[in-house]
């Protein structure tokens, strides 16, 4: 079974949790709901009293999502191997397994 493509045409706020969650209409006219905040999910086909409800709700005037901006690359470590071999150093004379 091949799977229709969806379209988004708007958004809504979610019932359970109030977020904004993107609206979805395939191909046979049926609005698809998945909030991706709580995973509420829903559908109105087309025809249907609760199509024409959820159509009402539908904000299309809402801006986009923007996309999350890239992270900054690292800072350069500076190096650390003079020190360490020191702490290293210390933990060896401060434990001695042959006592045991």
């Amino acid at each position: 079974m091949a799977t229709e493509q969806s379209r988004k045409i708007g958004v809504i706020d979610c019932c359970v949790c109030g977020e904004s969650m993107p609206v979805r209409q395939n191909g046979r006219d049926t609005i698809n709901l998945s909030c991706p905040w709580c995973g509420h999910s829903s559908y109105a086909k087309g025809g249907t009293e609760a199509h024409r409800i959820v159509s009402g709700w539908i904000r299309k005037d809402a801006a986009p999502v923007e996309a999350v901006p890239a992270i900054p690359a690292a800072a350069p470590v500076a190096p650390v191997a003079a020190p360490l071999a020191n702490l290293v150093k210390a933990v060896k004379k401060g434990f001695d397994l042959g006592a045991i």
